[in-house]
């Protein structure tokens, strides 16, 4: 059985547009590549399917990214020690002592 070439069409989801974007889509394909055209045969409603993509926004990505940059840096201070002492008061001394 041979495989299929299907292309993808991922338009990203947003609640501000009212009209129907995968009807939209394959009627334009349907007009600019008729059963006619030479690239009919790769580009119609079998070979191209259509997905909405549940991309995050810019916001959500922006703030994702600073927090994980503040995780490491905080991770990076905390992760500092001065001395590998057991107890207390042998911690090192400060140098005017």
């Amino acid at each position: 059985m041979r495989k299929r070439r299907i292309t993808w069409f991922n338009p990203p989801y947003t609640k501000n547009i009212s009209s129907n974007i995968g009807k939209t889509f394959f009627d334009l394909l349907n007009s600019c590549f008729p059963p006619n055209h030479k690239l009919h045969k790769i580009i119609n409603k079998n070979t191209v399917k259509l997905s909405y993509s549940c991309t995050p926004n810019i916001k959500q990505i922006i703030s994702s990214h600073n927090k994980r940059i503040i995780n490491e840096t905080s991770k990076k201070v905390s992760t500092t020690k001065l001395c590998n002492c057991r107890t207390n008061y042998l911690a090192p001394f400060k140098e005017n002592v």
